[in-house]
């Protein structure tokens, strides 16, 4: 039973891993010439893909991308709590045969993983299909490139492959041109700012009892939206909708003693976009 649920783990695993960090799934990893390969996708592939990426947010809704960035945020979540448990499954240093039997509560655990990844990717894939069209002309712009692209990296590969590895010729990391869903939940860095309000959001205590405090950045003047999410993206609470607030540092606060234990997220809508900060509730 054990060996029965832990390969649909490590399956589960690689399909969040992928959803949920794309620009890090995508990128060559266990092929011959790996160095190689690697510093090409980087310096040829990734600045394109990106520019691609970047024009399809000009195109989003403000409510679709409001969507994206809660589905982006849970699978994050999912990502950890189930790289947690795989870590708690195969303890460093001891054998496979050495692993402890599942619990009951660990295969819940893997049960509830595996829905809510699948739940999330069906939101994703619901959401991009609104965009296929978009995304297909994105793609099709750099088919020329992508082509190109191809051919440079089978031929890294080749140079340093033997006969038999040779006879498998992949895609190397290119199928996200391909995935609508994919390149949706791709998401380009923001460009580093060296004004530390622009740093970020962050909750304290985390993990919280009776109360979880939100400190905030407003870079740009104008309303802010701060609502409390479920770990699924249901709104629970809004905090605070569309207040006027200066740019600088701002807190809220909001009692948790009546929310189940589990992962909360803090939404948090401003002038310059969405961001969602990860809290739990002991």
């Amino acid at each position: 039973m054990q060996t029965t649920l832990l390969k649909p783990l490590a399956l589960l695993l690689l399909a969040l891993f992928t959803a949920a960090a794309p620009l890090r799934a995508q990128t060559p990893e266990a092929r011959p010439g790996r160095p190689e390969i690697r510093a090409y996708y980087q310096a040829n592939v990734l600045p394109v893909v990106r520019q691609q990426r970047q024009k399809l947010d000009a195109q989003l809704s403000a409510a679709d991308q409001t969507q994206l960035a809660t589905y982006r945020a849970q699978l994050r979540d999912l990502r950890q709590r189930g790289q947690a448990l795989r870590l708690h499954l195969r303890p460093a240093g001891e054998a496979t045969q050495a692993r402890p039997a599942l619990t009951d509560a660990q295969r819940q655990q893997v049960q509830q993983l595996r829905a809510e990844g699948q739940a999330i990717r069906q939101n994703v894939a619901q959401l991009a299909r609104k965009y296929e069209a978009a995304i297909a002309q994105l793609a099709q712009e750099i088919a020329p490139q992508k082509a190109r692209w191809q051919a440079d990296i089978q031929a890294l590969a080749d140079k340093n492959a033997s006969p038999e590895q040779r006879v498998s010729r992949g895609r190397h990391g290119l199928s996200i041109l391909d995935k609508p869903a994919r390149f949706l939940l791709f998401e380009v860095p923001a460009p580093v700012s060296a004004t530390p309000a622009a740093a970020g959001s962050t909750v304290f205590p985390n993990p919280a009892v009776s109360t979880a405090q939100l400190e905030f950045a407003v870079k740009k003047a104008g309303p802010v939206t701060v609502e409390v999410l479920d770990g699924r993206g249901t709104v629970l609470r809004t905090l605070v909708q569309n207040e006027p607030r200066e740019k600088g540092l701002h807190t809220v606060s909001t009692s948790v003693e009546e929310l189940p234990a589990g992962t909360y997220f803090y939404k948090i809508t401003t002038r310059t976009g969405v961001e969602t900060q990860r809290f739990v509730r002991q």
